[in-house]
């Protein structure tokens, strides 16, 4: 990669020079203001996700926790991420599907 190339040309005590290669592009202003379109998306794809987890792991809770609290067995995550892996591999945005924005 790209960082430990350069880690090592810097940690090499027989070489004094470390050359980088800086790239600029010139974008219209439309594509720059998308930016921040970019950021509100990957919130609400990370809140999608947490809410399938959630969901998820609901669908054990057996409610002898108490409290508010949830008993789920210990291998929920495996399972769910198993589960959201297989899915994704058939539709890679299967998670967002889901109309209630929470």
């Amino acid at each position: 990669s790209t960082h430990e190339t350069l880690s090592a040309a810097m940690n090499n005590s027989e070489s004094s020079t470390v050359t980088i290669n800086l790239g600029v592009s010139i974008e219209h202003m439309s594509s720059v203001q998308n930016i921040g379109v970019m950021q509100d998306k990957t919130t609400l794809v990370a809140k999608k996700i947490a809410t399938d987890l959630f969901n998820y792991m609901q669908s054990f809770d057996t409610g002898s926790g108490g409290g508010g609290n949830m008993v789920v067995p210990k291998n929920v995550f495996e399972r769910w991420m198993s589960r959201f892996e297989a899915k994704a591999r058939v539709d890679p945005n299967f998670f967002m599907k889901n109309s209630d924005e929470s």
